[in-house]
């Protein structure tokens, strides 16, 4: 019995089906189908070169999943970065709201929650206020028109002061039109983190 492995090709002129053994793969003999030379081709070569390219596939797989991941966890690291940053930025507010600015509540000095009249204004209810779920902190309160006429161009100014009393800033905001005995309800931004009260610095129009 032959110890032989054979093998199967076809033949390059006709296409017709040879076994051969494997170790005479890569010899040249005529077709038994078409007569013409033909040479014995190894199938495993091309099982080899399947392979191969399979291999090659895989090794691009895995190295564009390797890719994704390190991806992945470089969003993840900015995002966490962001999230630190952020978290340092607004410190600074968080402080002054425990430690300085009640959320509602007044802070203004008692002789400056009372009514204060000047240029036919009336000024009432100043206080600091912390707008709920966010970081933003403003100066609010009413004034009155006291007069007859229309007021144009009405503006607010207010000193801001730390808890030593120290200036650390200003805070204003704009009305176009008051009308007579009108009330304005005023809301002017604190861009100092370290505002602990406000006092009144002027209220004035444009004349028209």
């Amino acid at each position: 019995m032959s110890t032989n492995n054979f093998v199967k090709s076809a033949c390059r002129q006709c296409g017709g089906h040879l076994e051969f053994p494997a170790a005479a793969a890569g010899e040249t003999i005529a077709c038994p189908h078409c007569g013409q030379p033909t040479e014995l081709a190894a199938p495993v070569l091309a099982n080899r070169v399947s392979d191969s390219r399979r291999k090659k596939l895989a090794l691009v797989a895995v190295v564009l999943v390797l890719l994704i991941g390190l991806a992945a966890v470089l969003n993840l690291r900015r995002k966490f970065d962001r999230g630190v940053i952020s978290e340092k930025n607004s410190a600074p507010v968080a402080l002054a709201k425990t430690s300085a600015i009640p959320v509602v509540s007044s802070v203004l000095p008692a002789k400056l929650t009372a009514e204060q009249r000047t240029n036919d204004f009336a000024i009432s209810a100043v206080k600091l206020e912390k707008t709920p779920g966010s970081s933003l902190v403003y100066v609010t309160g009413k004034i009155r028109n006291l007069s007859r006429r229309q007021r144009f161009g009405v503006k607010v100014e207010f000193g801001l002061f730390d808890t030593n009393d120290t200036a650390v800033g200003k805070a204003t905001d704009y009305q176009p039109i008051l009308e007579p005995d009108g009330d304005w309800h005023f809301k002017a931004l604190v861009m100092e983190s370290k505002t602990a009260s406000a006092r009144v610095n002027a209220i004035a129009e444009d004349r028209q």
